[in-house]
């Protein structure tokens, strides 16, 4: 399958930093981190309220299945919070290099939002990291949808053999989603090398067959019951023995406690999870800091 590096944009990137050794894009660096709300905010939630596009693209139904369902609370140590962290300053840094060579960059709609997509009631989504104009690889006009990624130096190297497709599918299945759900016909992809802050650059022709396949995936697994099947049966599989609801799959153990893991709690097609235990003091539409609590009537669910 054919690759589409953005190389011109990369080359133009690296000469207009070199040209004035930096200063623009520093000065554009300044203006675009105070946008960056997910670098500095204060506040944690340990769960994603909607089934994201941007882990739709998982080898394993169950797994995305749970993170839905709220089933494992993940704990994260210092180190792995801060490569998180780095992730949001990084989107500025590429925002900024775009900007550095005279694209335009757009983060939020008309009206002032930003970018998000939806379906199946508005539990299966997500939002981009904006929409690019003018970038040299493409013609003059041409609205693309923009992805940024950071990568320790091996799968770096595999991105660049492979392309985002094979290497990255996931993210590749994320780009899809985004512009059939945008009305986009092609992305930008971009990964920065962590260990050397090398750039890697390529354009994403849209691919409605693939866009539609993981739309519909979504959509089922927002409204499927029980936990679908696992990706494989053995507990010792390398993808099962690191992921996070390993105990909780292959071993028995009970689900974090919340509304999401209750016989009682439901996704419904208001936009809304729901208890439906009718002698339940919250009975109807539940907020998510009440689903993350739960109630004495709980009932484990799986």
């Amino acid at each position: 399958m054919s690759i589409y590096l953005a190389t011109k944009t990369i080359l133009a990137i690296e000469e207009a930093i070199q040209a004035d050794q930096g200063a623009a894009f520093r000065g554009w660096l300044g203006k675009v981190i105070p946008h960056m709300g997910d670098a500095y905010r204060t506040d944690e939630f340990p769960f994603r309220s909607h089934l994201g596009a941007s882990g739709i693209g998982q080898d394993c139904p169950r797994k995305i299945w749970y993170g839905f369902h709220w089933t494992t609370e993940a704990k994260h140590d210092g180190r792995l919070l801060r490569l998180f962290n780095r992730g949001h300053l990084e989107e500025a840094r590429f925002i900024a290099a775009l900007l550095t060579i005279g694209a335009e960059v757009y983060q939020q709609d008309e009206n002032g939002n930003q970018f998000r997509i939806h379906d199946a009631a508005g539990h299966f989504g997500g939002s981009g990291d904006g929409i690019v104009v003018n970038i040299p690889d493409l013609e003059a006009g041409v609205k693309a949808l923009c992805e940024f990624k950071t990568s320790a130096e091996k799968p770096f190297l595999e991105i660049e053999k492979k392309g985002c497709r094979e290497s990255k599918f996931e993210h590749y299945v994320q780009m899809q989603v985004y512009m059939r759900k945008m009305g986009l016909t092609v992305a930008l992809y971009m990964v920065v090398n962590k260990n050397n802050d090398k750039l890697y650059g390529e354009i994403i022709p849209f691919n409605p067959e693939i866009a539609d396949a993981y739309i519909d995936r979504g959509v089922k697994l927002v409204w499927t019951e029980n936990p679908p099947e696992k990706i494989s049966q053995s507990p010792g599989w390398w993808k099962c023995r690191f992921c996070d609801d390993h105990a909780v799959c292959h071993k028995g153990k009970a689900p974090a406690r919340n509304c999401r893991t209750c016989v009682h709690g439901k996704p419904k097609g208001d936009g809304h999870w729901h208890c439906t235990n009718l002698e339940a003091d919250n009975f109807g539409p539940i907020t998510k800091e009440q689903q993350y609590a739960a109630c004495p009537m709980y009932k484990r669910k799986f």
